[in-house]
């Protein structure tokens, strides 16, 4: 009896055994490929599910733990060794289902199988819901962040990529979609039919989908370099409203696979309207979905700032099928990595269809809302560990998107474009079906551009807060002009790409990393008449002026691009004291530019226009 008690401490030392996992589930169990066989009426509040899941056990498991979220679990069973194990099934803390075995497995390949059923709510905007349109049911899914797990039993993180095998057994008169193409149907009884669906590349949980309903479908014909089928899927009766969506696409999918230098990863691509949703978008492979309005244009209704709106929702959604898709972050950490890509991708795209003196004037604006939210108490870091579901709330923050976004703006106008694409294009082949890190993105860009990005990437993404600079032109009788740059009213050390230009001089970039850095001019330049100190517009900082400086810059509008005078324009907004800044507000109230003068209007606290008279 001893040497059995001795042999059952041992091995459970081995075992996973007792209390939850915390938020993420344990690397002890890896899962292989998810095999998800559903029967879905969207004229009823429940559906049943099969989940069979193939896992590698990396340790022998007493327990093993998954994700799942309100399911009632009818029947389980775990196949290892070519033997079935009787399971019990338990929903524990919320978010999880504990299977134990009826004897301990592994390490090696097994088989979890789960019978279960789970709501499909009316009231719900994420998980599986229905909705009802103009008399008809329909059932979609919004699974981003967390939400696959009320679905179906699953591995429910972003580093758990696998492929996924989908089957919906639905009424014949419906229709079914999810990632990939349908490979068939097959009758049923009562009325039933059972569609299937082809294999996924690996996939997060997350960005699996799926919608059953009637609904109708607008053949958008095929886009890209391998000519992948579009389609536009809307509720019955509104097909016709889908044809800009396709339109946009035949257009942006081929401006990304020639930026990223790789084809389209999936074999479709449809767009989804939904009446309702946790998201305006959702970037699912092959099944992107859209809040109705955000898609949907009624014929003679083609105003031009919802056609804009369309092309740059979908220049984001279709962006992620690169970054957030193809090359996954590998924890919620990384979620910049995914969001902040598409934002600034998405900006980077639309900016094709402004003429070249109109670049970046959306990125400006965007970055100037979000520097007033990291100046104040409510920021947070882009990175941040993620803990529990309340603090997946705050995943997609704004500050991820448009923080990430604006960093990466920063990071482009001081590395160059071309070294800029060549890098995050080798981030891209190297992950591809795959997970990212921000580690793995610093040395895709630093191999590309022979620069440690590291000190710059991690300052501005794992601190709050808004650097502060000040230049000033040091110009003495027989001695070479230098340029000194501080860090001002801040008490977080920055390392800082600043990119400046100055009379005579060309742009020209400083990696400022210490309070004060003084840099020589070239040799025999003049004193410099003026400076500016963020040149592009680019970068993620505010700078000081003086009143000599403010009057110095004023003569030379001309001589700066529209993001630089925008960019000038709020960084004066922004002084304490802006007295000496009324002439050049007044000054740009006749810009070429709509928003320049807009910005101007609100700086010298004028009536402004609407944003859709503004808009280009």
């Amino acid at each position: 009896m001893s040497r059995l008690c001795s042999v059952l401490v041992s091995f459970a030392c081995l075992c996973t055994w007792g209390a939850p996992p915390d938020f993420l589930l344990s690397d002890g169990v890896v899962p292989t490929k998810h095999t998800i066989e559903l029967t879905i009426d969207p004229a009823r509040g429940t559906f049943r599910g099969w989940a069979r899941i193939a896992v590698d056990l990396k340790k022998p498991q007493l327990e093993i733990w998954l994700d799942g979220k309100d399911l009632i679990v009818e029947q389980a069973s775990i196949e290892f060794r070519g033997k079935l194990h009787r399971t019990r099934a338990r929903a524990i803390a919320g978010e999880f289902i504990r299977l134990i075995p009826d004897r301990p497995i592994g390490p090696g390949p097994a088989l979890l199988s789960i019978r279960y059923r789970a709501a499909l709510s009316d009231k719900a905007v994420s998980g599986p819901f229905r909705r009802q349109v103009e008399g008809r049911w329909y059932a979609f899914t919004v699974f981003t962040p967390i939400d696959a797990r009320r679905a179906f039993p699953c591995f429910d993180e972003p580093r758990f990529k696998t492929p996924w095998e989908m089957s919906i057994r639905v009424r014949r008169v419906y229709q079914a979609f999810a990632n990939t193409p349908q490979l068939g149907e097959t009758a049923q009884p009562g009325g039933m039919k059972l569609v299937r669906f082809g294999l996924t590349q690996p996939l997060a949980a997350e960005v699996v989908a799926f919608a059953v309903g009637p609904f109708d479908v607008l053949d958008g014909g095929v886009a890209g370099a391998k000519h992948t089928p579009v389609s536009v899927i809307t509720p019955q009766g509104h097909r016709e409203e889908g044809k800009e969506a396709a339109l946009a696409t035949r257009e942006i999918l081929p401006r990304l696979e020639k930026y990223t230098g790789l084809p389209y990863p999936w074999e479709k691509l449809d767009h989804i309207a939904l009446p309702a949703g946790a998201f305006g978008a959702t970037e699912n492979p092959g099944l992107i979905t859209y809040r109705s309005r955000g898609l949907l244009i009624a014929p003679g209704s083609e105003d031009p700032e919802r056609l804009w709106s369309l092309r740059s929702v979908q220049a984001h959604e279709i962006g992620h099928q690169w970054f957030g898709n193809l090359v996954t972050q590998a924890t919620w950490e990384d979620v910049w990595l995914s969001e902040g890509f598409a934002t600034w991708l998405a900006a980077k795209i639309m900016d094709q269809d402004q003429p070249e003196s109109r670049r970046h004037l959306n990125a400006v604006a965007a970055r100037e809302r979000i520097l007033g939210v990291d100046a104040g108490p409510k920021t947070r870091p882009v990175r941040l560990t993620m803990k529990t579901r309340a603090d997946m709330k705050s995943v997609y923050g704004p500050i991820v998107y448009q923080k990430g976004a604006a960093v990466l703006l920063m990071l482009e106008n001081w590395l160059g474009e071309d070294h800029f694409q060549k890098g995050l294009q080798a981030y891209l082949r190297a992950h591809a079906l795959g997970n990212g890190t921000t580690g793995d993105f610093i040395a895709a860009l630093g191999s590309a551009t022979n620069t440690d990005l590291a000190p710059v990437v991690h300052s501005f993404l794992d601190q709050t807060g808004v650097p502060n600079l000040r230049a000033t032109i040091e110009c003495s009788p027989g001695k070479n002009p230098d340029v000194v740059l501080e860090q001002i009213d801040s008490p977080t050390q920055w390392t800082i790409p600043v990119c400046w230009r100055a009379d005579g001089v060309d742009g020209t970039c400083t990696l400022l990393n210490s309070a004060r850095q003084q840099v020589a001019l070239p040799k025999n330049s003049a004193c410099p008449a003026w400076i500016l100190v963020n040149a592009g517009g680019a970068g993620y900082y505010r700078t000081a002026w003086t009143a000599a400086q403010v009057a110095a810059i004023s003569n030379v509008l001309d001589h700066l691009s529209a993001a630089e005078r925008l960019t000038l324009l709020y960084d004066l907004a922004a002084l304490p004291s802006k007295d000496f800044a009324q002439s050049i507000f007044r000054k740009l109230l006749s810009d070429p530019e709509p928003e320049i003068v807009h910005a101007a209007r609100i700086a010298l606290g004028l009536e402004v226009e609407p944003e859709s008279v503004r808009r280009r």
